[in-house]
C-alpha cells in the first residue's frame, strides 16, 4: 500500500461521513519521507520497520478539524521507539497545561526544555500549535514569544514532534477546546499502541 492509497482512503471515508472534504493537504508520509512535516503523499509503498505520520483534517460546514498520528509498522528500530515515547510524553503534558489564562509562549517553552533535556532539541522542527476554526491555521499561536494568554472558547492544536533526516519523523497531534476549568480533548483515537503488524508476505 502507498502514501496515497491511505491519503485516498482517508478522504473517501471523511466524504461518506459526511465530511464536505478535507481541512488541508492530507499528509501520508513514510520512512524517510516522515523526517519531512509537510510531506505531500506519493508512490512510495509503506514497509516494516516504518514510521508512518498521518496528519489529516475534515472541512464540515466552514469549520476546520486537525490531528495527527504516528505509527510504527512491524519491527521498528529502537530509535524510533525513543522518539515516539518522547514525543508521545511531551505531547501529553503539553495537553495537560492547556487552559484559561496560561501564555501561549509558554507551552512551546515547555516542550522545546524538555525536549532538549532529552537531549533531541536539534529535531525539533516546528513550534508546538496554533488554533483551528474557520481556518486551518489561526490565532492563538502556541510558539515561542508569543505573549497571548489562552481564552476559554477557542479550538487549539498541541502538536510537538521530533524529526531524523534518513530515520523518520514522529508527530502527535490533538484538537482541544479552552474550556473554564481547563480544556476538552476533541481528538479521540489513541496515541498508547502505535505499533501496526506488517503484511506477511508471500
Amino acid at each position: 500500500i502507498t502514501e496515497r492509497d491511505v491519503r485516498d482512503e482517508l478522504e473517501y471515508l471523511m466524504r461518506k461521513a459526511g465530511a464536505d472534504g478535507p481541512s488541508y493537504d492530507t499528509i501520508v508520509a513514510s520512512g524517510e519521507n516522515a523526517a519531512l512535516p509537510h510531506h505531500r503523499p506519493g508512490s512510495r509503498v509503506i514497509r516494516e520497520g516504518d514510521a508512518v505520520v498521518i496528519d489529516v483534517g475534515a472541512l464540515v460546514e466552514g469549520y476546520h478539524s486537525d490531528m495527527t498520528r504516528t505509527f510504527l509498522v512491524g519491527t521498528c528500530s529502537d530509535q524510533l521507539h525513543q522518539m515516539y515515547e518522547s514525543v508521545r510524553e511531551v505531547q501529553q503534558h503539553a495537553v495537560e497545561m492547556v487552559r484559561p489564562g496560561i501564555r501561549c509562549g509558554d507551552i512551546d517553552s515547555w516542550c522545546r526544555d524538555e525536549f532538549a533535556r532529552r537531549g533531541v532539541a536539534d529535531l525539533v522542527a516546528h513550534s508546538t500549535g496554533h488554533g483551528v476554526g474557520l481556518l486551518i491555521h489561526e490565532s492563538p499561536w502556541l510558539r515561542a514569544g508569543v505573549e497571548d494568554h489562552l481564552k476559554i472558547g477557542q479550538v487549539v492544536t498541541v502538536e510537538p514532534g521530533l524529526y531524523r533526516v534518513g530515520v523518520g519523523g514522529v508527530r502527535i497531534e490533538d484538537l482541544l477546546v479552552v474550556t473554564q476549568t481547563g480544556h476538552t480533548v476533541l481528538t479521540h483515537s489513541p496515541k498508547e499502541s502505535p505499533c501496526l503488524p506488517s503484511l506477511p508476505t508471500t
